[in-house]
Formats: C-alpha cells, structure tokens, sequence
C-alpha cells in the first residue's frame, strides 16, 4: 500500500543522465498570487533561471513550449 500526504508534486526530473541533469522546481506563492518556477540545468557549467508566472502567463508559456 502507498500512502500519500496529499501534497502536490513540486520537483521534477527532466533529464537526468550521468552528464546532464534538468530538474524544473514549481511552487505556489500564495501572497502574490503567482508560480514559482526554477529551472536548473547540471552539466560541465550550473546555471538556473527563475520566473514568477500567473496563471494566465503559465498556460501561455506551456503553449509555447
């Protein structure tokens, strides 16, 4: 049996070879209404890059993706 706390999922591997990882990092920021979104990119350099999205501008950056 598996037990859950209910909690949504939060970290997601994208890629995750022995030499390159991408890992996306989304939470809910509830006093500015917005995501919370870092993408972080594991390879020879580290880099990160983070966006504060509505709900709106989530569904538009998916879109494009």
């Amino acid at each position: 049996m598996v037990y859950s706390t209910g909690a949504p999922k939060t970290e997601f591997d994208i890629i995750n070879n022995e030499d390159y990882k991408l890992k996306l990092t989304k939470n809910w920021v509830e006093a500015t209404n917005v995501w919370h979104i870092k993408i972080t990119s594991q390879s020879v350099f580290d880099r990160s890059f983070e966006m504060f999205l509505t709900h709106e501008e989530l569904k538009r950056f998916k879109d494009a993706l």
